[in-house]
This record gives structure tokens, sequence and C-alpha cells, in this order.
């Protein structure tokens, strides 16, 4: 399974922790697996999530006109200071593989690295049940095979 670095795998392995349905559901773990991206995951405090490791930026596409004045405030729940148009394209990739939300693939791709789009195309594949990820129920480790 490609990581992009060590802290990717330990936000990865955090969330499905968090979220036990990543262990069973194929777009649960595909939208973890974006999420635990080192970019995207120092956008939100995982023990504040609820629903999901996007929580945080539903609630910024419900109001993305005030959401920035309502994180200065601590009235949030996320922040996306530091979300670049690539960050964003990935996001929109993890929603769709998990709720079906529009996603613009060729935009997508035209804004991604080569980084990025090997995130998205792991990400892909876990949804196509794919993974060669195993969870050992004893310790709750991700162990790679």
């Amino acid at each position: 399974m490609h990581f992009v670095d060590t802290e990717h795998q330990t936000n990865f392995q955090k969330l499905v922790q968090k979220f036990n349905l990543a262990k069973s559901s194929p777009d649960y773990q595909a939208m973890c697996y974006i999420a635990a991206h080192p970019e995207i995951f120092k956008c939100f405090k995982l023990e504040i999530q609820q629903e999901s490791p996007f929580d945080w930026y539903y609630k910024y596409l419900d109001d993305p006109e005030t959401f920035q004045k309502r994180c200065d405030q601590g009235k949030t729940i996320g922040s996306i200071y530091s979300l670049n148009e690539p960050m964003v394209a990935l996001i929109d990739l993890a929603l769709s593989l998990w709720t079906w939300r529009r996603f613009d693939l060729s935009h997508a791709i035209d804004v991604w690295d080569e980084e990025l789009y090997e995130v998205a195309v792991q990400a892909i594949q876990l949804r196509r049940k794919s993974s060669k990820v195993q969870y050992s129920d004893q310790q709750e480790q991700l162990r790679l095979i």
C-alpha cells in the first residue's frame, strides 16, 4: 500500500482505529486513507470528528463564505488555511469515493503532482476492494502484506 511517508501511514492507522467502519467498508477506507495525508490530517482534530474525518470540511461546504471567520472564532472543528487547490481536489475525490459526491477528475489530474496522483490511484484501488491491507483484531494494528 502506498503512503507518502510514515506520518501518512501513522495517521491512517489512527483514523482506522477511530472509525472502525474503515476496516470493513472500502469507501470508508478510501476516505480515511485520503484524510490521513499529512497536509489534510493537520486541518482537523481527530478527537472532535464524529461521523467521518471530513466533518469539518462539510461545515465548510455548508457556508464557505463565513467558514474562516467561524474558524478564527473557534466555532468550527477544522481549518482550511493550509489547503491548496491540489489538496482540495484530493478531498473532493475522498468525498466522491465515500458519498458519490460529484467530482471533476479532469481538473484534479491537471492540478495533482505525481505524488498526489499516486495517492488518488491508491484511494481508488482501496475503494475497488483491491487493497492488500489486513487488520489484526487483537492488536488493532495495520499490517501490510
